[in-house]
């Protein structure tokens, strides 16, 4: 258990078993970064290179997987939990309808990082999974764990997931906004077939159950009073929480968590934190000395330790619950969120296992040192301030904001509007579509217009940045909460693919993809170095590709195999056609083909 020397990628983890692919998917998490977001269909696809980033992957396995999984996967994150992303891509658009803001119980946050997927085969049967992690759906680097538990198929050691479906289900009535009703009905569907099946509990534990919290049924604090053993890794504590600890337990947190609640908080207990960069690169190191950066206090942690677990020994039994609850009041007196309770023998599991450590395997405990914290309590006032702009996002996303869109030439123009008045708060905000630039961010007391946009600068997200001080204290805080659109065209998505498959070149690979022909790839190559090296610059060489009627053959095998490439070719098709039909470069010709080959399928 926490091998520091294992390493286990979410995209691996989201992979379909071999055979299967997914159905559906929900996910849960307290943050959310767009372009991680993004990333995760292409694992969902089972497409290389999804674990090398965004920048990486193949531009129309990209689009394709994003396309395809979008309106099968549901993400539940916190209200004003979305990240202001650096670089605005078009891809968003077509996962906008995915994402669904929860709002938290007053005071307490939606904090659960879970993944219920439902894989289905040839056959139509279901195949499910759930991954319980202490990660954000974010691009974060940080100590996390991730459980990952399959459908049990057998009689061995399993868990009834029936809380896990219960749980998604309770989500959709926590929603900012109501959920659309196909996707309410697919979260629905989901949490019923997974209500009927058994987890695989994973070795070397021998039993186990789900522990949502939050929720109507939810599990309360598991941990007794007194145990043989106790390990408590959390990145934030609090002195309520610590209290409740078995006496001498090994608390692993970070230094300032530690330092604001004082030595006295935390007398008798064995107080250990990482050891500095014990997951950073060696440039990190380098780069933080240079320029005298320090950590700057934060709801979130970006590096360092991010794991939460409870570990405790009692006689021959180990128990261990990891999720996302740190040790804290909130985490378990109001918050909403999800952990794994497992339960095994001694020698392998719990706290002592936890921290075993010999010649066999390296032990996490080999990245700890002890700490001294300090003796008197260390008010922190930023993680205050930070804590109520947190609030405030919150509530913009609960006011109902719209965007309301109205063209202008070819140009269009939107404002900003409230369908209930935000309170008043007392720090500055400021608020832009987050296609725009911050330069032309607009004070959120003052309104907000945007004049002479084009179709891609059309988003339901809107970048909200606040300042707050106190005391000679400033603390900014930005995030993303969703708006409705009023007015924007209802084709948007639409037109965003066609000018992103602008050139012949782009929609041959997207076909190849669709139709599982790499040959066609190397024909989009050709069409490239024949149209830059076309003298003429009239394009003519690049219809040289239909003399040779490159696609008849991968039409016919795709048709032969009625796998389902053909419905997703002619849905492409669709999307592509302009207002009068028509499909942009591809020509006559290929809508004679086309034409053909969706007779055939309409007499089969």
């Amino acid at each position: 258990m926490l091998n520091p020397d294992a390493r286990h990628l979410l995209t691996d983890a989201l992979r379909p078993p071999t055979g299967w692919r997914l159905d559906a998917a929900v996910a849960t998490t307290y943050t959310l970064d767009l372009t991680s977001l993004l990333l995760a269909p292409l694992s969902l696809a089972a497409y290389d290179h999804a674990e090398e980033g965004i920048d990486q992957a193949a531009p129309h396995e990209l689009l394709e997987a994003i396309r395809r999984y979008a309106e099968r996967t549901t993400v539940f994150c916190q209200a004003g939990g979305i990240h202001v992303p650096s670089t605005y891509r078009k891809l968003v658009v077509f996962a906008e309808q995915s994402i669904v803001e929860v709002a938290p119980p007053p005071g307490r946050t939606f904090h659960p990082k879970i993944w219920v997927l439902r894989f289905t085969n040839a056959t139509g049967a279901f195949n499910h999974r759930l991954l319980c992690l202490s990660r954000n759906l974010t691009g974060d680097r940080s100590w996390d764990t991730v459980l990952a538990a399959d459908e049990s198929t057998t009689d061995d050691n399993h868990m009834p997931a029936a809380p896990a479906a219960d749980f998604i289900q309770a989500l959709v009535g926590m929603s900012v906004r109501p959920v659309a009703g196909q996707r309410r009905v697919l979260v629905d569907d989901i949490a019923t077939t997974l209500r009927e099946v058994s987890l695989t509990v994973p070795g070397p534990f021998t039993s186990g159950s789900l522990h949502p919290m939050g929720t109507p049924g939810g599990g309360e604090w598991p941990m007794p009073a007194s145990a043989d053993r106790a390990v408590v890794i959390s990145p934030f504590l609090d002195v309520t929480t610590v209290r409740r600890l078995p006496t001498r337990s090994l608390v692993v947190s970070r230094p300032e968590s530690f330092d604001r609640l004082g030595a006295a908080a935390l007398s008798g207990l064995d107080l250990r934190v990482l050891q500095p960069y014990a997951d950073a690169p060696p440039e990190t190191f380098e780069e933080s000395e240079a320029d005298g950066r320090q950590a700057q206090p934060t709801l979130e942690v970006k590096s360092g330790l991010h794991a939460k677990v409870l570990a405790w020994d009692i006689g021959s039994t180990g128990n261990l619950l990891t999720g996302s609850a740190n040790a804290t009041s909130a985490a378990f007196g109001g918050n909403v969120e999800f952990g794994v309770l497992l339960s095994g023998p001694v020698a392998r599991c719990g706290a002592a296992a936890l921290m075993k450590d010999d010649d066999k395997q390296t032990g996490f405990v080999r990245l700890l040192q002890p700490h001294t914290p300090s003796a008197e309590a260390q008010p922190d006032v930023e993680y205050e301030l930070e804590r109520e702009i947190e609030a405030f996002h919150v509530h913009l996303a609960t006011c109902g904001p719209e965007l309301h869109v109205a063209q202008d030439g070819e140009a269009f123009e939107v404002r900003l509007s409230w369908a209930t008045t935000p309170d008043s708060f007392g720090g500055e905000s400021w608020a832009r579509p987050i296609t725009l630039k911050v330069e032309l961010e607009r004070r959120l007391d003052s309104g907000g217009q945007w004049k002479g946009l084009g179709l891609s600068d059309i988003t339901v997200f809107l970048a909200v940045r606040t300042r707050l001080e106190r005391d000679g204290v400033t603390v900014e805080r930005s995030s993303v909460v969703r708006a409705s659109l009023v007015g924007a065209p209802q084709d948007r998505d639409k037109r965003v693919l066609r000018e992103l498959l602008s050139k012949i070149e782009d929609v041959l690979r997207y076909l190849a993809l669709l139709l599982k022909d790499p040959g066609l790839d190397d024909v989009a190559s050709t069409l490239l170095q024949a149209s830059n090296d076309d003298p003429a610059g009239d394009g003519s060489s690049r219809w040289s590709w239909f003399d040779d009627l490159v696609l008849v053959e991968p039409l016919v095998r795709a048709f032969a195999r009625e796998d389902g490439s053909l419905d997703r070719v002619e849905r492409l098709l669709d999307d592509l056609r302009d207002d009068d039909g028509r499909l942009p470069e591809l020509g006559e010709e290929f809508d004679d083909l086309w034409r053909t080959v969706s007779n055939a399928r309409g007499v089969r």
